[in-house]
């Protein structure tokens, strides 16, 4: 499988997490999960992924915190990562910041399938 095959997935919510993972991993993709922001953090700076899912609203540091650091610290080695960020907000506004801040997407979680992680994944390659 050629693209993107290593992906990192910010999510506090652990049934989420864990079927993220399991789909995604069952169709070839390398993943690692992170239960919050900086956990996100940490493993993003040791695995170097080439796409986050990132969730925004999470304990110790919301989506927002995490996406501005991996842009702009290049001590992460995120900078060119494709971040697509995950929300439930119906509130657009947070997403509309998020923009400002280089992500390559968003998706609202009540509305995705799981065959739409697909899509957005080879959307990149």
């Amino acid at each position: 499988m050629a693209g993107l095959r290593k992906i990192l997935v910010v999510e506090d919510n652990l049934e989420l997490r864990q079927v993220y993972t399991l789909f995604l991993t069952h169709r070839g993709y390398d993943v690692t999960t992170a239960v919050d922001g900086r956990d996100g953090l940490n493993k993003a700076k040791e695995l170097h992924p080439d796409l986050i899912f990132l969730d925004i609203m999470m304990p110790n540091l919301d989506g927002l915190q995490v996406l501005r650091m991996l842009r702009y610290d290049k001590s992460y080695g995120c900078t060119k990562t494709k971040i697509v960020l995950l929300t439930n907000l119906g509130d657009v506004s947070h997403v509309d910041e998020s923009v400002k801040h280089d992500i390559d997407g968003y998706v609202i979680k009540a509305e995705i399938e799981l065959n739409d992680l697909i899509d957005i994944i080879k959307s990149f390659e």
